[in-house]
């Protein structure tokens, strides 16, 4: 990451560290202020560093972090607290000098799918997977192995006692509280420092570190876009859309069947055939990142001689499908676009 940043002019190095890779971006109106630069000439600059930073996501200069990127979303699931993702590796806490921000933050930053929210790394949201949690929990009989029915969730095995942990306590109804006793306040989960405390063990529960253990990064996730937006204006890092069929009957061989499976929900690779994979420009050992509904990043991986979608997880979940539905899928330029028949 420093090799990327290190030649850049420090109007670029400034929207970098201030906007793309901050914990809390600020405006660009208040960081023109502070630059003493025109706001139109900010933002273009922002979008010049942004086009970098995707281009060099696109090239064999970043296979190495792309294939840190993969392995860590595997092992870290739907969910993962914080100080999991610092202790991970021995690198996370060291700091981008170009930017003045720890590598863990930089990571969380251009990871697809999740982002930080009450101190849990979240694939979605947290109150959403909150939710599905206490759902299945409710219906499981009394002999279940929990942390193997939180696996459905994609929570790991590591991180399921602190998930189950983090669930807000439900309050009683008010008829059913005691006579005189006052509501009790919600407990808030702690607000985490990073870098604060030791991050070998969290709960009693070892982190294991992920040094050593990321995939070949030739098929490794090339993570796209995570700065999507809520009360601050977030840039993306995405190409421009370009037009895609309406429908596969308009032209069925631009468009892909699948058939969905409770495997493909889990976020296991969905298989395509080699013809659509070359249709594509794509031979064995490449891959193809492209941004699908909702500007999810989605991968298209040729490894050996089967090329695989590595997860279709959050467009199936946007398109509500479930097992044995038929999702046709569709890749224009760099955009994915998905269509679940009726």
């Amino acid at each position: 990451m420093e090799h990327l940043f290190r030649d850049w002019d420090p109007l670029s190095k400034a929207v970098a560290a201030e906007r793309l890779f901050a914990a809390e971006p600020v405006s660009l109106r208040a960081l023109a202020h502070r630059l003493n630069v025109d706001r139109e000439i900010l933002s273009q600059a922002q979008r010049a560093a942004e086009e970098r930073v995707l281009m060099w996501l696109r090239s064999p200069d970043s296979a190495a972090l792309t294939g840190h990127l993969f392995g860590l979303t595997e092992w870290l699931g739907t969910a993962a607290t914080q100080e999991q993702l610092i202790a991970a590796d021995p690198s996370h806490p060291a700091e981008v000098p170009a930017l003045g921000t720890p590598l863990w933050r930089v990571l969380v930053t251009l990871m697809p799918d999740r982002r930080l929210q009450e101190g849990w790394l979240v694939v979605g949201d947290v109150g959403g997977l909150r939710d599905k949690t206490r759902q299945l929990l409710a219906g499981k009989p009394a002999d279940t192995d929990v942390v193997e029915l939180l696996g459905q969730l994609g929570i790991r095995p590591h991180s399921a006692k602190a998930w189950l942990e983090s669930l807000p306590k439900e309050q009683p109804r008010p008829e059913q509280r005691p006579a005189g006793a006052a509501p009790s306040e919600p407990k808030p989960l702690p607000r985490r420092t990073p870098g604060a405390n030791g991050h070998q063990q969290r709960n009693g529960v070892p982190v294991p570190s992920q040094a050593g253990n990321g995939p070949d990064p030739a098929t490794a996730l090339a993570a796209l876009n995570a700065l999507t937006g809520a009360a601050a204006p977030r840039p993306h890092l995405v190409p421009s859309p370009r037009s895609t069929p309406t429908s596969p009957s308009s032209d069925p061989r631009r468009w892909q069947r699948i058939d969905v499976t409770s495997g493909h929900l889990r976020g296991e690779p969905v298989a395509v055939p080699e013809g659509y994979a070359a249709q594509l420009g794509m031979r064995p050992g490449t891959l193809l990142s492209v941004t699908g509904p909702g500007d999810n990043a989605v991968v298209l991986v040729w490894r050996d001689q089967q090329p695989v979608f590595d997860s279709l997880q959050p467009v199936l979940m946007r398109l509500n499908a479930r097992p044995g539905d038929s999702v046709y899928v569709t890749v224009d330029g760099y955009r994915l676009d998905a269509q679940l028949t009726s």
